[in-house]
C-alpha cells in the first residue's frame, strides 16, 4: 500500500515557486489577484493611484523579502491583508485621509436581467440605491466584515486576521450588521 501524501493547493505550489525565486510565479499572482486587491483597496481608500502604488510596493516586498516569507495556502487573504496594513500604514501620515462612514459601501449587487420590463429594472436599481444607502449607514467595522465577508467571500477564519480580531468578533460584526439590515427593510422595499 502507497503512503498518503497530502495534495497541495494551486495557492500552496504557486507561493513555493514564489519562495524559490520563480519569476512566472510572481507574475501569475500578480495577474490572478491584482484585480481584487484594486478593487477591495479602492473601498478603503478612493484614489486609484494611491491603491495602485499601494498594491505595486505589496508586490515589491514579496519580491525583496521571498526568502523570508512565511508559509500560506491562501495567497488572496495574504495579499489583503498586506494590502491593508500598507494603506493604513500609510494613510496613518496622510493628514488629508479623514476615515469616514463611506470607505466600505460600495457591494457589487445584481441588477435586473434584460427580460425585465423597464418597470422591474426601475425598481430594481431603486433597491440597489436603497440597500447601498443602508450599508453605509452601518458602523465602519460592520461595513468592512461585510465586504471582506460577502464581496471576496472570504471565511470568518480569513477575516478575523486581515482585521486582526478573534473570529467571534468578526461573527458579532456580521450579525449585527445583518440585524441592522434586516430591521432597516421594510416590506414596501419589495
Amino acid at each position: 500500500m502507497e503512503p498518503f501524501i497530502p495534495s497541495l493547493s494551486q495557492d500552496q505550489i504557486l507561493w513555493k515557486k514564489l519562495k524559490n525565486g520563480d519569476q512566472q510565479a510572481i507574475a501569475q499572482i500578480y495577474k490572478d489577484y491584482y484585480p481584487r486587491l484594486l478593487n477591495y483597496g479602492l473601498k478603503i481608500k478612493h484614489n486609484e493611484d494611491f491603491v495602485k502604488d499601494c498594491i505595486q510596493e505589496t508586490f515589491y516586498d514579496l519580491l525583496q523579502y521571498m526568502n523570508r516569507l512565511g508559509h500560506t495556502d491562501n495567497i488572496l487573504l495574504y495579499l489583503v491583508a498586506s494590502l491593508r496594513r500598507k494603506i493604513f500604514r500609510k494613510l496613518k501620515y496622510d493628514f488629508s485621509f479623514r476615515i469616514d462612514e463611506n470607505i466600505y459601501t460600495t457591494l457589487e449587487l445584481t441588477e435586473n436581467s434584460l427580460e425585465d420590463s423597464v418597470d422591474d429594472k426601475e425598481w430594481g436599481l431603486l433597491r440597489k440605491r436603497k440597500f447601498k444607502t443602508l450599508i453605509d449607514e452601518l458602523p465602519a467595522r460592520q461595513k468592512q466584515a461585510l465586504l471582506m465577508r460577502f464581496f471576496l467571500g472570504l471565511d470568518y477564519t480569513d477575516i478575523a486576521e486581515v482585521m486582526e480580531v478573534n473570529i467571534q468578533s468578526v461573527r458579532n460584526l456580521v450579525h449585527q450588521a445583518i440585524k441592522s439590515l434586516r430591521e432597516e427593510v421594510t416590506e414596501d422595499f419589495y
